[in-house]
């Protein structure tokens, strides 16, 4: 039988050639099997210690020096390369592609690559203005510009992101906004409903005239036009007195001033104001009002629905020189020569070699600090933030600094 099998494969040169052809490929497939079983049994080996993809990635960041939050487009793979088991870690940071080798066993780079990548076009990604911000937020709020009022919309910075900060209210419901200066995107909001709370009494001493008790106006009233209707006066024939009722009406900012500076006993030329601007706190509409003379500080809250003044603080202003002469304080300064804000803004930007049109401001404003009157003052250029410290009355840089912003 044996005879007979040799006979069938090999009886002839063709059978021959054909039988010795398929059992070379028979071994050939079962030694590539082998190697593939052998091949695998490494590969899983080399896993089952590799650092894993997390730390890969880590390695990549580090040696890139990039911020892992600020990375984009991030991807890691186990493979093997060159007679290697490696990680390759991709990713993207600002104008920035990152491609790395690092190596499983204990994330060494074995090799790497950036390339610069074009950013989007201006016509992608376009820079909104303020009044198209406003719009964003009011229609996200679902209200029209006439059903609102707004305390705020101004140009700043967070994290490094150009944002509009819009602020608004619209009855006893407040709403903040930070629109992305690119693109317009909302980049937060929030939404705080205040309770409405009635209008508290002036004190007595403070009444010229006495009011008619038997109705309590809210501030609910203040986002709608307030009618100013007299109540009728009352005269009592015994003591020849009249008492009237106030009437109520909504004040301007201008008259919110002058309130406050009348209540301070002072003249709008010997202050100079910080902050002036229409605000609500606990749900009541009120406009914050700041300023300082030559000697003393003031801060007001002045309701907006009848120009009642809601809190106030007076605190005096420590002039006199500090024992930290460091600090720019000079002897003998005149607290009453304050440089101007515009004046302080001026020396950071000089002092960054920058200009007004090459930043964006964050905080200009004047404080007190262990007895010394001086500027602080923020500001963007890019990613870079500076902060500078400034004496009010010399114009002494106090504190310098600029960092980059991720």
């Amino acid at each position: 039988m044996t005879n007979t099998i040799i006979q069938k494969f090999f009886g002839t040169r063709k059978k021959t050639v054909m039988s010795v052809a398929c059992i070379a490929s028979a071994v050939a497939l079962l030694g590539a099997g082998t190697a593939y079983a052998a091949s695998g049994a490494r590969t899983a080996a080399a896993r089952e210690s590799a650092i894993g993809e997390e730390a890969a990635q880590n390695y990549a960041f580090a040696d890139a020096g990039v911020d892992p939050a600020s990375a984009l487009y991030v991807r890691a793979e186990f493979d093997h390369e060159d007679g290697q088991f490696i990680y390759e870690v991709d990713f993207t940071a600002g104008d920035t592609e990152y491609e790395y080798w690092i190596l499983a066993s204990d994330g060494t780079v074995i090799k790497k690559s950036a390339e610069i990548i074009a950013l989007a076009s201006a016509a992608e990604v376009s820079e909104i203005t303020l009044e198209e911000a406003k719009e964003i937020a009011l229609t996200d709020a679902g209200l029209a510009a006439s059903e609102v009022t707004f305390t705020k919309a101004d140009l700043d910075h967070d994290d490094g992101q150009s944002v509009y900060d819009i602020e608004f209210y619209a009855e006893n419901v407040e709403y903040e906004y930070e629109i992305k200066v690119s693109g317009g995107a909302i980049y937060s909001k929030s939404k705080e409903t205040h309770t409405v709370q009635a209008a508290e009494e002036e004190p007595a001493a403070e009444k010229s005239v006495t009011e008619d008790t038997s109705a309590v106006k809210t501030e609910a009233a203040v986002v709608e036009t307030v009618e100013t209707t007299p109540v009728t006066s009352t005269i009592d024939t015994t003591s020849g007195e009249s008492s009237q009722a106030t009437v109520s009406s909504q004040i301007d900012l201008e008259t919110a001033k002058n309130k406050a500076l009348s209540d301070a006993g002072v003249s709008a030329s010997d202050v100079t104001f910080k902050k002036a601007r229409e605000d609500m706190d606990d749900g009541v509409v009120v406009y914050d009002i700041e300023f300082y003379s030559s000697t003393t500080e003031y801060e007001y809250e002045i309701r907006v629905s009848d120009g009642a003044i809601v809190d106030k603080s007076v605190e005096a202003l420590e002039t006199a020189p500090s024992a930290s002469a460091g600090n720019g304080s000079s002897a003998g300064a005149d607290s009453s020569s304050y440089i101007s804000v515009d004046e302080a803004k001026a020396i950071a930007l000089n002092r960054a070699g920058l200009s007004a049109s090459d930043v964006v401001f964050e905080k200009a404003k004047l404080d007190k600090d262990d007895g010394v009157m001086e500027y602080e003052i923020e500001f963007y250029q890019g990613n870079m933030e500076y902060e500078c410290t400034i004496n009010a009355v010399t114009g002494a840089i106090i504190e310098y600094d600029a960092d980059w912003d991720d």
